[in-house]
């Protein structure tokens, strides 16, 4: 199985500034885990490990917040952590603890968006 490439990894470290983004939690030294927002088995080859794909979670697949997005698929979705197979990870808002509602892109920035803006984009 690929993994995403070390650039890509400190992209998504210093945009999301090692922390978690569903708690806040600071990650270094801790149990966390680089989350992609769309499965794996669903994202196109371009996508899958790409940074708008890419979030910081603390916990691994089963724990912290990484296991909550996993084991409650339906309220992620709704903050943007979990996508669809039809959604675009660089379209799709996601509630960041740090920044708000943001869309993410693979330059590794995040666009703070407006509350009105989100919603025209749902």
């Amino acid at each position: 199985m690929s993994q995403p490439s070390r650039l890509t990894c400190q992209l998504v470290d210093l945009r999301d500034e090692s922390c978690c983004v569903r708690c806040g939690a600071y990650l270094l030294g801790s149990p966390a885990s680089r989350h992609h927002r769309k499965r794996r088995s669903q994202a196109s080859r371009a996508e899958v490990h790409s940074p708008a794909n890419l979030i910081d979670l603390c916990g691994t697949g089963t724990t912290g917040c990484h296991g909550w997005v996993h084991a409650h698929p339906e309220e992620a979705r709704e903050y943007g952590w979990l996508l669809r197979s039809t959604e675009n990870p660089k379209k799709t808002p996601m509630l960041h603890a740090l920044y708000g509602w943001v869309l993410l892109d693979d330059q590794g920035h995040v666009e703070i968006i407006e509350a009105n803006e989100r919603k025209a984009l749902i």
